[in-house]
This record gives C-alpha cells, sequence and structure tokens, in this order.
C-alpha cells in the first residue's frame, strides 16, 4: 500500500452513541457527503494507506469502541472488504453488520457462528465518497433487524 500523510483514522460526528468504522483502501479524508451519517454516529474513518499498522489500527479502533461498550458497523470498499469480514469476526461482540460497497471476490454470505450481518450495499467501482453509495449505506442502515441509530 501507499502512503499518505495525516492520521490513520480521522474521528467525526457524535462522541457517543453507536459507531460506524469505514475502512477506505484509498485512504482519503473523511468526505463532506458523509456529514449526515456524522450526525447520528461516530465515524471512525480508517485510513489504511496513511500508516504501516492499518490492520492494527483498525483493531485499536473497535478495541476502543469495545472497551466502551459502543456498537458498530463496520464499511468498507473493495479491497478492503476481506480484511473487514475478518476483523468483524474478532470482534462479534460489538460489530452488528459489514456493510460492503463494491466487494473483491464472492459474495461473502453471513459471518459463520455470529449474528454479523454482512449486506452488499453497491457494486461498480463506486468510491466511498459517492452520494449513491451514502444513500446506500444509509439504507442498509435504515433496514438492518436491529438498526444502530439513535
Amino acid at each position: 500500500m501507499r502512503e499518505l500523510e495525516g492520521p490513520p483514522v480521522v474521528w467525526a460526528g457524535r462522541e457517543d452513541g453507536p459507531a460506524l468504522v469505514v475502512v477506505d483502501p484509498v485512504g482519503r479524508d473523511l468526505p463532506p457527503t458523509w456529514s449526515q451519517l456524522a450526525e447520528h454516529f461516530q465515524v471512525a474513518w480508517c485510513r489504511p494507506p496513511a500508516s504501516e499498522r492499518s490492520l492494527e489500527d483498525i483493531e485499536d479502533v473497535l478495541e476502543t469502541l469495545s472497551d466502551r461498550r459502543v456498537p458498530a458497523n463496520l464499511v468498507a470498499s473493495g479491497e478492503a472488504c476481506p480484511a473487514a469480514i475478518a476483523i468483524a469476526n474478532q470482534f462479534a461482540d460489538i460489530v452488528t453488520s459489514v456493510l460492503l460497497v463494491d466487494p473483491v471476490g464472492d459474495d461473502p454470505g453471513p459471518l459463520a457462528d455470529t449474528d454479523v450481518e454482512v449486506v452488499v450495499v453497491a457494486h461498480g467501482n463506486a468510491p466511498l465518497d459517492d452520494p449513491e453509495v451514502v444513500k446506500a449505506v444509509v439504507a442498509a442502515l435504515a433496514g438492518l433487524e436491529h438498526p444502530q441509530r439513535t
């Protein structure tokens, strides 16, 4: 992965309540199109190319949320989807869903032996900052059996 300047994780939105942990393989900053989600969630925008310890950074975010007993939904795009699913499996006690944008490979299906839902919300090389992707994430969150919105 190429390295970018800036922090490996950018936090936005609420300081309490449910969280969205977004794994952006491109490493862009939190896009303005996500501001509506930041009104309802703590958003941890993970930028793997900005760190040599990208997986550990995501795990650190989820450990912090776990320590605070904050429910989380993971959102991942492209090549980050398999890692997000694996990490969600490790943190199934707080992760309620993994929302995939243009996942690489076959449909992952549900996570074995967990209540974590895996939902593909967009296909077609759509970037995470695309307004249609944001709409798809909002719709998926609203449609979850136990949505984490407050």
